[in-house]
């Protein structure tokens, strides 16, 4: 059974938008309609959280972006941040968004 998580996140996504889909916690896969994909122009990204399952490359990896962080050398602005509980007002905001990326926060 998919959890009530994804399917609120699918089906708040906004034109244009993107999801990631990070891991599986609920054991199962998002079902993702292409026809409602094409219509509101989103995408979806799978994202693997570790390189070849290789702990001590991701590790260097971690380390290295830890690194830039904290030189200064990468910065990711952001424009707002929003609760899981707010997502439909943030949607609403969008309309005429600030610089920087939006940011939604979750926790279960």
């Amino acid at each position: 059974m998919l959890s009530g998580i994804a399917v609120t996140a699918l089906k708040s996504i906004t034109r244009n938008g993107r999801i990631a889909i990070i891991g599986l916690v609920s054991g199962t896969t998002a079902p993702l309609d292409s026809t409602d994909m094409l219509l509101r122009n989103y995408t979806a990204v799978g994202v693997r959280a570790t390189p070849n399952d290789d702990m001590a490359a991701e590790a260097a990896v971690w380390h290295h972006l830890a690194d830039l962080a904290e030189r200064g050398a990468i910065r990711t602005p952001v424009g707002a941040v929003y609760g899981f509980d707010q997502v439909p007002q943030m949607i609403g905001d969008q309309a005429a968004p600030d610089a920087g990326k939006t940011v939604i926060t979750a926790s279960w």
